[in-house]
């Protein structure tokens, strides 16, 4: 199953980036564009893999508190989006130098300063703001993920009643109605898993299942990557629901693919071990998903400032796109691929978070 997890997740990452591959000031991508004319529906899938993922690592850690999981989470996100936040105000800074008509409808440079902080604390999607961090417009589900992961954690781990509910409503509320309404589709991988893990149906309704949600998922999508407009949902991303505005659409899409998880796990369950040279290659490419997801709108924005400016004239839509994935690769193994060691250091810098906290790496 974890080889098919990083499957989703991996086609996931790279529909999104093709699909921003489509905007008009990216080597006139309107017309050579490679990817889907909707980006947010595998967003809603990153929501239920996520899900699924974080309710089978709490499930199968034994005596993993609260301290330990909000630790691990906050590397895991810090890791990639604040050397993300970094560089892409660095390449916006020097992208607009060189070609500003670039920028003009991807950037706002008011209140810039702001906008990077709140939205290094992820707090850049609560309740009806929508802040965009320079470029890095995909920016927003990282706020999501967030408190999906602090709600979560706060109800599984906590150790009373009284304080999971207290700080699990908390941060409810810091995150507002907008982020909540989107929930459910996190919510689907965690019953996803947990299907997986108590249930097991016969070959002949689990095929059942595969086939109906993969014919609904592959119809939607499918018809999206070809024709799609934002005016097809009313509200999307403009307030006060933002991103949330198509979520009737959103929480279809999130329960077939937990269904279709919960049908293949009849074939390939949580015990089955990946091996093999394919696996590992699967493995390691989904490892970029996260920096590709995080670092891409920034580099593409720069990338076609290059372009526009003069300096890169003889680059085609597909060479700019491949700079532009392989940069993002090359992001990733500086940032994400080192996550053990960089929690390793924090312990070694920070004695007190095992001292005190009994936080280990």
């Amino acid at each position: 199953m974890s080889v098919l997890l990083d499957i989703f997740r991996l086609f996931a990452a790279i529909a999104v980036f093709l699909g921003h591959t489509n905007f008009y000031w990216f080597f006139f991508g309107n017309y050579s564009g490679l990817g889907p004319q909707n980006g947010q529906d595998y967003v809603i899938i990153f929501f239920v893999l996520s899900g699924f993922v974080i309710s089978w690592s709490i499930d199968r850690k034994k005596e993993y508190h609260f301290k330990q999981y909000l630790f691990d989470r906050m590397v895991r996100l810090w890791s990639v989006a604040l050397p993300a936040l970094c560089l892409g105000a660095v390449l916006d800074h020097f992208g607009r130098s060189i070609n500003p008509q670039t920028y003009g409808s991807i950037f706002s440079a008011d209140y810039l300063s702001f906008k990077y902080l709140i939205s290094s604390l992820f707090l850049h999607e609560s309740w009806f703001f929508s802040v965009r961090p320079g470029t890095n417009a995909p920016f927003w589900s990282l706020s999501y993920e967030f408190f999906y992961y602090l709600i979560f954690g706060a109800f599984a781990l906590l150790p009373t009643l009284k304080s999971k509910l207290l700080v699990g409503l908390a941060f409810s509320l810091v995150a507002g109605p907008k982020v909540l309404i989107l929930l459910p589709c996190w919510l689907i991988g965690c019953l996803s898993y947990w299907g997986c893990k108590k249930l097991r149906s016969n070959a002949l309704v689990s095929l059942a299942i595969l086939v109906s949600s993969l014919y609904f998922l592959i119809s939607t999508l499918a018809g999206r990557w070809v024709s799609w407009s934002p005016t097809d949902f009313p509200g999307l991303g403009v307030p006060p629901l933002f991103y949330s505005a198509k979520y009737l659409d959103d929480y279809a899409i999130a329960l077939a693919l937990g269904l279709l998880l919960l049908s293949l796990s009849r074939w390939f369950s949580l015990e089955m071990r990946p091996i093999g040279r394919l696996s590992t290659l699967v493995r390691t490419c989904s490892k970029c998903s996260f920096s590709l997801y995080a670092i891409h709108f920034p580099l593409m924005a720069f990338v076609s400032a290059n372009w526009a400016g003069g300096l890169l004239k003889n680059t085609s839509h597909l060479m700019g796109t491949l700079l532009v994935f392989f940069s993002c690769c090359f992001f990733a193994l500086l940032f994400e691929f080192p996550s053990k060691w960089y929690r390793s250091m924090i312990i070694r810098k920070l004695p007190l978070l095992s001292q005190k906290c009994g936080i280990r790496s």
